[in-house]
């Protein structure tokens, strides 16, 4: 298949003079098989703008500090322009999470160790919370397949399913999510804003951009809302600058983070908002366990097993964790099994 770059093509001095560097570098990662340039009829390798991104790709992450054999895996599938794009701005965003949480944690270990004497056993705590959290962010992967969904989702939601109905009042919950987030004008960021639907219905007021790990979601949004602003992300790594937003808003995506997971991401959303900031979920939760026990007896078989599939919560869990980040939280209820919740500094 022809690639619709094969008109620009570039010599390896010029690829060189570009990028300010020696024509070896770009031979050994060749040789490293990183890169895999054409050759002309000349026997004279002929890079392409691929080839160019690749390798600004791997300069970045070789300044990074990763390892030959983990940029390989990194640059293992192909992709188009924007998807590499995608991956180096999400591995990028990571690392700069990474060094961060790092950072904190020497300046706790420092501040012990000025305060403190007897600081030894703090020091071990803090720097086992810091690797703690590191272990978890690495970990984070998505077993619901929005990748593979992306192109089908909203046909999908639209479908009867034999489980758990989640979408029943899918249209219902869009718009109370939209009215909520516009009884206040500002920045607005959608974590896990999947196809772009509540996104897209909230460009017309707000200064919205939206976030989701999915590239394929996120390629499905930009096609149908051209002039929405789009960025890779978790709930745990937002790719936001502190005290930047007046509103955070998720609507059917909390309930993909699991207890652990939900205390980063408030502590995340928390970091991004301004000093008179809100965050809006609305997500599948219930009250509190009795509620959820209650619901339990009348479920079928299938219904039960969507149950152990998501990582339901509670309002009275996402309370408490919202009361110790210092914010007071209003909840509710939009059916069975959806509610909103609002947490205000």
């Amino acid at each position: 298949m022809q690639s619709v770059f094969d008109n620009n093509m570039f010599k390896i001095n010029e690829v060189a003079e570009e990028f300010n560097v020696n024509p070896n570098v770009l031979r050994f990662y060749e040789k490293k098989k990183l890169l895999t340039p054409k050759r002309n009829d000349n026997g004279y390798r002929m890079y392409s703008i691929e080839d160019m991104l690749q390798f600004q790709m791997i300069l970045l992450y070789r300044k990074m500090g990763f390892s030959i054999e983990n940029i390989s895996r990194i640059l293992t599938d192909d992709g188009k322009p924007i998807e590499m794009f995608f991956k180096q701005y999400n591995q990028l965003n990571h690392h700069i999470h990474t060094m961060k949480l790092i950072s904190d944690s020497i300046e706790e270990c420092i501040d012990l160790m000025f305060e403190d004497d007897h600081y030894l056993d703090s020091l071990i705590t803090a720097m086992k919370k810091t690797a703690g959290y590191i272990a978890q962010l690495e970990s984070w992967e998505d077993k619901w397949g929005f990748d593979a969904l992306a192109m089908d989702y909203d046909n999908f939601i639209k479908k009867p399913h034999s489980g758990l109905d989640f979408y029943r009042n899918y249209d219902k919950v869009i718009r109370i999510t939209e009215e909520k987030v516009n009884e206040r004008i500002g920045n607005v960021a959608e974590i896990g804003v999947g196809t772009g639907n509540l996104a897209g219905r909230l460009m017309e007021t707000q200064n919205i951009i939206g976030i989701d790990q999915s590239v394929n979601m996120l390629m499905v949004a930009k096609s149908k809302f051209p002039n929405l602003k789009l960025r890779i992300g978790t709930f745990m790594e937002l790719p936001l600058q502190e005290d930047t937003m007046d509103t955070i808003v998720s609507c059917y995506a909390f309930h993909h983070c699991n207890r652990d997971e939900r205390k980063i991401a408030l502590k995340e959303i928390d970091r991004v908002l301004k000093s008179n900031g809100r965050a809006i979920i609305t997500d599948l939760m219930f009250y509190d366990n009795m509620a959820r026990k209650d619901f339990e007896k009348y479920c079928t078989k299938a219904e039960y097993r969507d149950l152990q599939d998501e990582y339901f919560t509670t309002v009275i869990n996402i309370e408490a964790d919202a009361k110790s980040f210092g914010y007071s939280c209003s909840s509710e209820q939009i059916d069975d099994l959806i509610w909103i919740l609002v947490l205000e500094k």
